[in-house]
């Protein structure tokens, strides 16, 4: 079984570094495959009928050298959905694909895939057997060179979207032999199904390689997501690989990635708070109890949202106190709330991660503040760590260019200031 991560999400995009970064991470913790598929890269999807300039395709070469040293399948994906493959000049387009593919072989690449999702899937059916050409073109010729199967995402990739005409066209899909079909289950942001990724090997034939959409953040690019990965409702293996999508902070993402790592090595034996907290020792070893006792008010993916009967859910022991009011419990525990933010923020180790969360640690740390100043009646002072808190800005990538937002942490806390 393969096992790694999609660079596939929105947003502001890894640094050259942090993909180097996290190569060497996959390698460490046992994961063997980085599949480039990124949505900023033009060579990618908009402009992927050019090769790459000489700069760009120096990088990718660098990545892929750098995977092969360290044992790592990379992969890199094209996107000729979004300015569309034009199926009346087959040949003339799937010889640009073709020389595309080429170039990132000269350049070390020897895995490839082809992405057809987010595109209209009324033209994707009307052309489904002209798709199915292409498929079985590109999945022949990557064979022959490399010995590789295709990697693919087909428009219907997950229950909710999927209807009559995508089983058709996903039925297509059947008889291609060398071809490895991405799926992200239930929905686009879903926990792991056993019968989503049953029902899909019994209509296509084969099990599904999850695309499994977390901790991406893309779609609320002012939160980030620390949660423990329980996100399952079987431990039985019904797929051939596994690929985590990311957030935009790359080395936050490595809390995730360790985990779903370690679960994937012995799902049997596999306990979540055991898991998490190697994750976060592994990552930050001379702050972990504070940065664990911080990731608690960092939750809030669909993901999470989405799985019934979790053990780890944002602040609980904090939302217990309060819904007991239990006041000097809960006093205390924000209290230790604020010393675990003090304590990480001077004696972190991993300076990458915390330049990634310290606006959300400083965000939390004044909320916590902001309730423990209206419990003790300074209202005045309670309200200005309350701005203080809602004012910490960051970067995002909109749709005009990079613009700021405010930083968002824990619902709960949010909910007993209001409250209180």
């Amino acid at each position: 079984m393969k096992k790694g991560i999609i660079e596939g999400f929105y947003g502001i995009p890894w640094t050259f570094e942090e993909k180097m970064s996290m190569i060497k991470f996959l390698a460490e913790i046992d994961m063997d495959q980085y599949i480039y598929a990124p949505k900023d890269d033009p060579y990618h999807n908009k402009e992927w009928r050019k090769p790459y300039p000489e700069e760009e395709i120096g990088k990718i070469k660098a990545l892929a050298e750098l995977s092969r040293e360290e044992g790592i399948e990379f992969t890199w994906a094209i996107h000729p959905g979004q300015n569309p493959f034009d199926f009346d000049l087959y040949d003339e387009e799937i010889s640009k694909i073709f020389a595309k593919y080429r170039q990132l072989m000269d350049a070390g690449v020897r895995s490839f895939g082809l992405c057809m999702d987010d595109i209209d899937k009324a033209v994707a059916y009307e052309k489904r057997k002209a798709h199915m050409n292409l498929i079985r073109d590109l999945a022949d010729f990557v064979e022959k060179e490399t010995g590789n199967g295709l990697y693919f995402v087909h428009p219907w990739y997950n229950d909710a979207w999927i209807n009559e005409q995508g089983y058709e066209y996903e039925a297509l899909l059947r008889d291609i032999k060398n071809l490895n079909v991405m799926w992200t289950g239930n929905q686009v942001v879903a926990p792991i199904s056993h019968k989503s990724n049953e029902d899909f090997r019994k209509r296509t034939g084969k099990k599904p390689y999850i695309w499994f959409n977390w901790p991406v953040n893309d779609y609320r690019p002012d939160k980030i997501f620390l949660e423990s990965f329980e996100f399952y409702d079987s431990r039985e293996i019904n797929f051939d690989g596994f690929y985590l999508n990311p957030m935009n902070e790359a080395e936050a993402s490595k809390i995730a990635i360790y985990q779903v790592g370690e679960y994937l090595k012995n799902p049997l034996a596999y306990e979540p708070e055991d898991a998490f907290i190697k994750a976060i020792n592994f990552l930050e070893p001379k702050a972990s109890g504070d940065l664990f006792e911080l990731a608690s008010s960092f939750c809030g993916s669909l993901v999470y949202e989405r799985t019934e009967g979790k053990k780890f859910s944002e602040d609980r022991e904090i939302k217990r106190a309060f819904d007991q009011k239990d006041l000097k419990t809960l006093n205390y525990l924000l209290g230790e709330k604020i010393k675990a933010a003090e304590y990480y923020q001077k004696n972190h180790a991993n300076e990458d991660l915390y330049r990634e969360i310290k606006p959300f640690v400083v965000s939390l740390q004044n909320l916590s503040k902001a309730i423990l100043a209206k419990f003790d009646g300074n209202i005045n002072e309670a309200e200005n760590l309350y701005k203080e808190s809602k004012n910490i800005k960051i970067q995002v990538l909109g749709d005009e260019g990079l613009e700021e937002v405010n930083v968002k942490t824990s619902e709960v806390l949010e909910e007993i200031y209001q409250k209180n």
